[in-house]
């Protein structure tokens, strides 16, 4: 049993409830870190996103320019085999010439056709990465101001942390140091809950009736006594 007056009661029903409600703000303080990590994740595939569809128009153009000084190695030797034409001796090296000029006519007439579709496969890549950098873009705003909100919000909470840990010790300084002290060691014990009220008979704290006797001397005196079920500190409202 302790000996205790109705206003040192009151005042440690309040310490706990100041202090659970700290613990519920810093928990929920806690998870903002986490939430802006997720904003900045998503945000990142964005740019991931953004960065491959960049590569995939370098690699296309890449390809093109490849293919137009194929175009232009091609043109050299068309020209060059056109001027062998003209010193010749037989027919049949003259034949043989214009096969060799019409072949390479055809690769060129291949190589074209590829550019073109080439040509045609950057452009819808360009137009798919500005829809991204759109895309991006909108996100990046969107997720900035979900981050100044989250911040803005930590730091409310953090304003309420700081004003309940002041009236936490403010009201510990009028308590008791060894009910103080006894008070901590259950809390720790009972799950965050050393004290308890007993409303007909049951214990809130785990919903269990005490014995008769035991609730009628909590109704008639000023002491808190233990649950002889969850070993709270209990009292009665």
């Amino acid at each position: 049993m302790i000996s205790i007056t109705r206003q040192q009661l009151d005042l440690l029903v309040t310490l706990q409830e100041n202090e659970r409600q700290q613990e519920r703000l810093q928990a929920e303080r806690d998870r903002i870190p986490g939430k802006k990590a997720e904003l900045e994740e998503s945000l990142r595939a964005y740019e991931q996103q953004e960065r491959q569809k960049q590569e995939e128009i370098a690699a296309l153009k890449k390809n093109y320019r490849a293919r137009e000084n194929e175009l232009e190695l091609n043109q050299s030797r068309i020209k060059k085999r056109q001027t062998q034409l003209n010193s010749v001796k037989t027919n049949r090296e003259y034949q043989s010439l214009l096969k060799e000029i019409d072949d390479i006519r055809s690769t060129n007439s291949r190589i074209e056709d590829a550019s073109l579709q080439c040509l045609d496969e950057i452009d819808a890549a360009e137009k798919d990465l500005a829809t991204k950098q759109q895309a991006h873009a909108e996100e990046k705003e969107r997720i900035e101001a979900q981050q100044q909100e989250l911040e803005n919000t930590a730091r409310q909470l953090q304003d309420r942390i700081d004003h309940l840990t002041q009236a936490s010790a403010a009201i510990e300084e009028q308590l008791d140091a060894d009910l103080v002290r006894q008070y901590r060691q259950l809390r720790k014990r009972c799950g965050g809950v050393a004290i308890a009220p007993v409303e007909n008979a049951v214990c809130k704290g785990c919903y269990l009736n005490i014995p008769p006797q035991m609730y009628n001397e909590l109704q008639r005196e000023n002491e808190l006594r233990m649950c002889p079920h969850c070993h709270r500190l209990i009292y009665v409202l």
